[in-house]
């Protein structure tokens, strides 16, 4: 089992809820640093598996922050890491190969990673559906909403990033949360 010290702060989700669409700045100051401790994570070979704004905490507002709840993580060599068919996670931050019960990687929280920051870019998930798997169902197969059709005041080259990011295919995403940081 995983022992974690207390962490303060509110969650990145209460804050969505409470206000909406955050502003630039403050999308760049949280992607940075969860990037940043996802590269750490995967640096020692651990897979989240379960990256949302429920299980992100400003622990300072932006300045500082805590990703949380690592129930679900494992190391890349787990074996339970390979079997398929098991899915595991919270549908609407799914990857692709999580919602088909698919073999992860370190790629599988970057898709998460780029939900959370089109998130914080719209305030709505990217996938939503009426039910779980109607959620999953566009995860595996449709594009989000544009970026900038929900809000004009992202710049282009954050949409191109989260873009990349929801890549289907892992291959074609950031090879790393370190390069991505």
């Amino acid at each position: 089992f995983l022992v974690m010290p207390y962490a303060g702060g509110t969650s990145l989700q209460k804050r969505l809820d409470e206000s909406g669409a955050f502003p630039v700045t403050e999308i760049l100051q949280v992607a940075y640093q969860l990037a940043s401790g996802l590269a750490a994570a995967h640096e020692q070979g651990l897979v989240h598996r379960d990256i949302k704004p429920a299980n992100i905490l400003l622990d300072q507002g932006v300045e500082r922050l805590v990703i949380t709840d690592f129930g679900l993580a494992r190391a890349v060599d787990d074996a339970s890491m390979t079997r398929t068919g098991i899915i595991a996670g919270t549908p609407q931050y799914m990857s692709p190969e999580q919602a088909s019960g698919d073999p992860v990687d370190a790629r599988s929280d970057l898709f998460s990673l780029g939900s959370v920051i089109y998130t914080m870019c719209t305030g709505r998930p990217p996938f939503r559906a009426d039910s779980p798997f109607g959620v999953l169902r566009l995860i595996t197969d449709r594009e989000p909403r544009s970026i900038r059709e929900l809000n004009s005041e992202i710049p282009e080259w954050l949409c191109v990033i989260v873009e990349k990011l929801h890549r289907k295919q892992p291959d074609a995403r950031f090879h790393s949360a370190r390069e991505l940081a």
